[in-house]
């Protein structure tokens, strides 16, 4: 049996993922596989990945054999048919340290009863460090907490999951255009999955910012902002399964930020969907419910170009302000962040 699988989709990153094979090539754990599986590339971007991976008995590559399209329909092909121990989704413009399989199957191996396990991870643009960021650091909060806060402390490839529990799970849902991770880790987290987080150590994973995917014309297209509500109101709903109804108001602060996102974007009735929904479920109450209908009222008709109405929405903004540092903390600024989180949670 192979200890550790690497779960890997492809779309047209020929450019990029000679970085990231290498980075494979060069881990102290040999033990490893590749499930390099394509999403429709061009054929000369297929061609020149075969190509590189020809001597390298590791990597198997295979084109999607089935619908729907998609990274996380690639990733659980490979999840699928794998019969290594362990599974880690790695992305083809992403970089590992040397260090990175033997430091996570180290702790998978000495903690035998986790179903997966959270590792510190940094943020580049170009080349690994350029940015000095990290993804995100560990303030000892609850996980599930922070996660509706969007606040996640991990994405897809800052983890190592049992192949068991990854499949138990239900692995990557492929009926989502945005927030796959986010999803997974709310599964997780509110079915009671185990888990330890491992920040003392030193991070094994360089994640690269892709700028373009985040650009708002992008970010807030009907499809992704159909898929965001998904995720809240299944999560939310799995909390009244699961017989943690206490937590949902937990959500608010998302169920804030994607109505009035897409208040802004002039998708009024999704905005109202995820009201509706989050009133019904007693995520937030009638005062927070008619605050964000007045929010939509204003991007409907336009109210904003009147005096006074910006400074009142910055005022009914504030009323969801919550506290996060994804992707704001820089290498060495630790315990400054940590101290003022600290002070903002006993204020």
């Amino acid at each position: 049996m192979t200890t550790v699988a690497f779960l890997t989709p492809n779309f047209n990153r020929q450019d990029l993922f000679p970085t990231t094979l290498a980075s494979m090539q060069a881990q102290t754990l040999e033990d490893w596989e590749c499930w390099l599986v394509d999403d429709g590339s061009d054929p000369e971007n297929y061609d020149a990945m075969v190509a590189m991976c020809v001597d390298e008995p590791r990597v198997r590559v295979s084109r999607r054999n089935r619908e729907p399209k998609g990274a996380c329909t690639c990733r659980n092909i490979g999840a699928a048919q794998t019969e290594a121990k362990y599974v880690i989704s790695l992305d083809t413009d992403d970089i590992i340290e040397p260090f990175c399989l033997q430091q996570r199957v180290d702790k998978m191996e000495q903690h035998p009863e986790l179903d997966f396990a959270i590792f510190p991870s940094l943020m580049f643009e170009d080349e690994p460090n350029d940015l000095g960021l990290w993804w995100n650091i560990d303030t000892g909060e609850d996980l599930l907490e922070r996660q509706f806060r969007q606040d996640a402390i991990c994405q897809g490839t800052g983890s190592i999951w049992t192949t068991e529990a990854f499949r138990r799970i239900g692995m990557w849902s492929e009926s989502l255009a945005l927030w796959q991770d986010i999803d997974l880790y709310f599964r997780a987290y509110i079915q009671g999955y185990r888990y330890e987080k491992f920040f003392d150590l030193p991070p094994d994973l360089h994640n690269r910012c892709n700028h373009a995917s985040l650009s708002r014309a992008s970010f807030y297209n009907r499809a992704k902002q159909e898929s965001r509500i998904q995720v809240v109101t299944d999560a939310i709903e799995l909390l009244e399964r699961s017989g943690k109804s206490d937590l949902r108001p937990w959500a608010r602060y998302m169920v804030a930020e994607i109505s009035n996102g897409n208040a802004s974007a002039r998708h009024f009735d999704l905005s109202s969907k995820i009201t509706d929904f989050a009133r019904t479920h007693k995520v937030i109450n009638d005062t927070e419910y008619a605050t964000l209908k007045r929010v939509r009222q204003v991007y409907e008709y336009r109210l904003y170009r009147l005096p006074g109405i910006k400074s009142w929405l910055r005022s009914a903004s504030q009323n969801f302000t919550c506290r996060s540092l994804l992707g704001r903390v820089r290498v060495g600024d630790e315990s400054k962040h940590l101290q003022a989180n600290q002070e903002a949670l006993t204020a």
